[in-house]
């Protein structure tokens, strides 16, 4: 079946580890977009950090959209207006403000294009440079709860992280879903948000069938997205879980124009 939507995560996927996008890749986007495929970026970063990507593959018009948050928002991308969006609701986000705290974890969240964070960290810095959004420590606590967050990112040492994750989705197993995003990055997010169900619910707005998407990603933020996609693939440089998930694992990393190859391969058949 002809691949009519491809789905791709940002980071150590489309983007170089400089953060650009290549010019094989760009290229080969653009030829698979003029021959019918709908691009559409799926990241665990909000709109603020992914605006500029899309509108640098041409992917800003009044059709275009994005997956952001890790599949928390459907967003159209010219005007910003969320097709999709699910928070987590004010106790959630209050009980897991304090486990964290209570565990000796700072957290942070992401409003109007800047960071707010509980406490300084070096992470929540490298966030800055990665996304370009500005980070502040939050000021009103009870008011952000109140609000409901579309998701918490836990920023802490690698070594840390993945005893943390487990910890967390055993404590909130059924309200919340708790994946890694980065070594560094833990992030919590409602039950149920996941970018696979985010791809089957956008392919159903547009009219299309699974089988006729395709999905790149190497995390485990990408693991929905790759078990849903009716074909699959993964750089040379993603975790074992998604080289498992993927139906396709290239021999190329993602500073290799991993996309590039895969597009030429399964959707230019060049």
């Amino acid at each position: 079946m002809p691949i009519r939507l491809i789905a791709l995560d940002l980071d150590d996927t489309l983007l170089k580890e400089d953060l650009t996008i290549s010019d094989a890749n760009r290229e080969a986007l653009r030829a698979a977009h003029a021959a019918g495929a709908r691009i559409v970026l799926a990241s665990g970063r909000n709109i603020y950090s992914m605006e500029a990507y899309a509108r640098a593959l041409g992917l800003a018009g009044p059709d275009d959209y994005l997956i952001c948050s890790n599949g928390a928002e459907i967003v159209e991308t010219a005007t910003g207006r969320r097709l999709y969006e699910r928070r987590m609701e004010p106790g959630l986000c209050r009980d897991v403000a304090r486990a964290l705290a209570e565990r000796g974890f700072p957290w942070q969240v992401y409003e109007g294009g800047r960071i707010l964070a509980s406490a300084r960290n070096p992470w929540t810095d490298e966030d800055t440079r990665l996304t370009g959004q500005p980070n502040s420590l939050v000021e009103d606590e009870e008011a952000l709860f109140a609000r409901g967050q579309v998701k918490y990112v836990v920023p802490g040492d690698p070594a840390r992280i993945p005893a943390l994750r487990d910890e967390m989705a055993r404590l909130f197993e059924g309200r919340a879903e708790v994946l890694v995003s980065k070594p560094y990055f833990m992030e919590v997010l409602a039950a149920g948000v996941d970018k696979g169900e985010a791809l089957s619910r956008l392919a159903g707005l547009l009219g299309l069938s699974l089988e006729s998407t395709m999905a790149c990603g190497d995390a485990m933020n990408d693991l929905g997205m790759l078990r849903a996609a009716g074909l699959s693939c993964a750089p040379a440089n993603a975790i074992p879980a998604a080289k498992e998930a993927a139906g396709f694992v290239s021999p190329l990393t993602n500073d290799e124009d991993f996309v590039a190859d895969a597009v030429r391969r399964f959707v230019l058949k060049a």
